[in-house]
């Protein structure tokens, strides 16, 4: 447009200078403001819509920042109080299970002294099986006299009562019943 109002203002010039470098020059310039031209309506077309696509995904970004709050309001509020309630129920079970680990140990150890105790009387009463034992204390009753004396010597282990460690259903009843007949009288 400059070009052509250029050409409009100095009419007389333009076709005086007739030389191929006025026309060079004059193709160069015309070509200049064509590129200089700028179609601004497209380009605010352009910048509309990369504003609105922005909008768009920031409005998106705030929901989901919405939704990770009440999410995080729901597992403080909600989820955290049952967690802290099942955590408490798990100390006594923990509580239980370190009781039952003790009492496993305290049979393990009492098994072991009864088995030492076991391969003490074998070794004092001989390896024979049972019915050659039966069958020698009827043929030789001094012998079993002997062996008598001998088990009168033994002592019993000192062993655990299952009813001082587990409570079992007949326990609590035998327990109960001396109070019912107590109550009646």
């Amino acid at each position: 447009m400059e070009v052509e109002n250029v050409e409009k203002l100095n009419p007389e010039e333009t076709e005086e200078n007739n030389d191929p470098s006025s026309k060079l020059v004059e193709d160069l310039a015309i070509e200049y403001s064509q590129y200089m031209k700028i179609d601004t309506e497209a380009e605010y077309g352009k910048f509309f819509t990369t504003v609105e696509e922005m909008l768009t995904k920031l409005e998106e970004f705030g929901q989901l920042v919405e939704l990770v709050r009440s999410d995080t309001a729901i597992c403080m509020n909600d989820a955290m109080p049952l967690i802290q309630n099942k955590c408490n129920e798990m100390h006594t079970v923990f509580d239980k299970i370190d009781n039952l680990e003790k009492f496993v140990l305290l049979v393990k150890d009492n098994v072991s002294v009864m088995e030492t105790e076991l391969v003490k009387a074998e070794d004092q009463m001989g390896s024979f099986s049972g019915l050659k034992k039966m069958l020698s204390s009827f043929v030789s009753p001094k012998k079993t006299q002997t062996k008598v004396t001998k088990q009168a010597d033994y002592e019993v282990p000192n062993i655990f009562k299952t009813e001082d460690y587990l409570q079992t259903k007949h326990s609590k009843d035998i327990k109960e019943e001396p109070n019912k007949d107590s109550e009646q009288k």
